[in-house]
């Protein structure tokens, strides 16, 4: 099968013929018609944090897809040859013709979602979903801060968060108001132009840091006792954490087909929708990772590119194409 290869840390992307993965009982074989660029499938590359994201060189990167089941393991019995699925794996990457994954972390692609758009939704969606839910509990009748809100997880974070009955606050560009209130979030607090802590006139239940820095640090004069600081991007001091009589962690996405699955029904109903920026076919993976670094915000506007990356960039995934309908 084609794949795209890592051979070695910073080195390029290498279009390879590789042989097809073997599945276990309990897994399934996809064919694969298309992934998702994350941020870090190039932070693993790279292997600047390969002490805490170390890789198996060669390696095929990829952490979401979309696909058609080609083969189930002996052990599985909710799916068949033939059904549409999406899903999110830690092991061997979707960068490639076929993917060998666990059947409990993949579900039933949305019906009314294009491939290309499924295959956007899983890291980003779920992450959203385990940070504001599994990690920082929030309920209905409570306030959440988001910051980064439009970036790809943020995005579904102020859905999420917002169809949960939660009032909704985002830190994003100015440039990203009327999207994000589009999205359900009720104010939107302009970085560059205002200081959140010091605009913001009541405190929060919870926050969910998709920034990091000096960002994650002015958040904790603003939760409430008792509340969450839940960050996707680094550790959270527990020092401060207990000092401010809060719960402050750092999440990692967990693939799961559950909350997958309730996502994709969210999806089909209308309730969330995804977001697609461009597609490119597999073998352009180059240039989408090329286009990533130019879109990433990191932190608030500050990206490889340069000041004022952060004006040139669009929503959504960067999605690619690996097979078209057959």
């Amino acid at each position: 099968m084609k794949a795209v290869r890592v051979l070695e840390y910073g080195g390029q992307l290498v279009f390879d013929e590789v042989p097809k993965p073997t599945i276990a009982g309990d897994e399934i074989l996809v064919k694969v018609r298309s992934t998702a660029v994350n941020h870090v499938d190039l932070v693993k590359a790279s292997g600047t944090a390969r002490q805490v994201l170390p890789i198996d060189l060669p390696w095929i990167p990829g952490h979401e897809f979309s696909g058609v089941v080609e083969e189930i393991g002996s052990d599985v019995a909710a799916y068949s040859p033939g059904d549409a699925v999406f899903g999110s794996t830690s092991g061997m990457g979707s960068y490639a013709e076929y993917l060998a994954v666990k059947a409990v972390v993949i579900a039933r692609k949305p019906s009314n979602l294009s491939f290309e758009e499924a295959a956007s939704v899983p890291v980003a969606a779920e992450t959203a979903w385990q940070g504001i839910f599994a990690h920082g509990h929030l309920e209905k009748g409570q306030t959440i801060l988001i910051h980064g809100g439009a970036g790809a997880v943020g995005a579904y974070a102020v859905q999420l968060a917002s169809h949960a009955g939660a009032t909704v606050i985002a830190t994003a560009s100015g440039d990203d108001e009327a999207y994000l209130k589009s999205l359900g979030a009720s104010r939107v607090i302009n970085y560059r132009e205002a200081q959140f802590e010091k605009v913001l006139r009541e405190k929060v239940d919870v926050v969910f840091d998709l920034v990091g820095g000096d960002t994650q640090k002015r958040s904790f004069l603003l939760l409430k006792e008792g509340g969450h600081l839940i960050s996707a991007t680094q550790p959270v001091s527990q020092e401060e954490a207990a000092k401010q009589r809060v719960t402050g962690a750092m999440m990692r996405l967990a693939p799961s087909g559950d909350v997958l699955g309730r996502i994709a029904r969210m999806l089909e109903e209308g309730t969330i929708r995804p977001d697609v920026a461009t597609v490119y076919p597999l073998q352009d993976v180059a240039q989408a990772w090329k286009d990533i670094v130019g879109n990433l915000p990191a932190a608030h506007g500050m990206s490889p590119s340069g000041p004022g990356a952060a004006r040139r960039r669009s929503h959504g995934k960067i999605v690619l194409r690996v097979a078209s309908r057959e």
